[in-house]
């Protein structure tokens, strides 16, 4: 085995919206994936970002990914990070008949500035040689940028569609594409 130490940091609602536009529904599982990306070398921590939603607003969503938290806690290297949902009204103006209409929607807050933190401050900490970050935004290139000056290692894993940043691979000691073949058996 490997003696490098490595922690796995996942923006979940990212990833989840990028395997949805790519591959439609499938979900994929992020102990198997992080366990793929770790290779031979020594898992430390996955660190799983989330903002829990609301019951009130949506009981199925809810109790569905509650049942999902149960499962990545079933799991001892996991740890669920949470954020805050915030609820948004957004006015809309219809292009055509030029009607104004407003949309409700939450949005997760907290969530990328939590992975930031935990990034560099378990880097500086020494808790880890390498990073593996599951996420495409460009919000994690200096963070990224921070760590390396930190003398660690930062992977980047994501899907190659528009929303992973350039920025961030460029940064990255190592990228690699979730396609299709890398995932093929890492579905949930």
């Amino acid at each position: 085995m490997n003696a490098k130490r490595v922690m796995v940091f996942i923006d979940g609602s990212n990833l989840e919206m990028a395997l949805k536009e790519v591959f439609g529904n499938k979900r994929i599982d992020p102990i198997k994936l992080s366990k793929k990306l770790i290779e031979d070398r020594r898992l430390m921590k996955i660190n799983y970002y989330e903002a829990p939603l609301w019951e009130s607003v949506n009981q199925q969503s809810y109790k569905k990914q509650q049942k999902f938290f149960e499962f990545l806690r079933s799991d001892p290297f996991i740890e669920i990070r949470l954020g805050r949902r915030a609820k948004r009204d957004k006015e809309y103006k219809c292009p055509k008949c030029g009607h104004i209409f407003s949309k409700t929607s939450w949005e997760q807050k907290g969530v990328d500035s939590l992975l930031t933190f935990d990034l560099i401050t378990l880097a500086a900490r020494n808790a880890y040689d390498v990073a593996i970050v599951i996420a495409g935004d460009q919000d994690f290139a200096c963070p990224a940028l921070e760590v390396r000056m930190l003398s660690k290692q930062v992977e980047n894993a994501f899907l190659d569609n528009r929303s992973w940043s350039p920025v961030l691979k460029s940064i990255a000691d190592k990228t690699v594409n979730l396609d299709e073949s890398y995932l093929y058996d890492r579905w949930q």
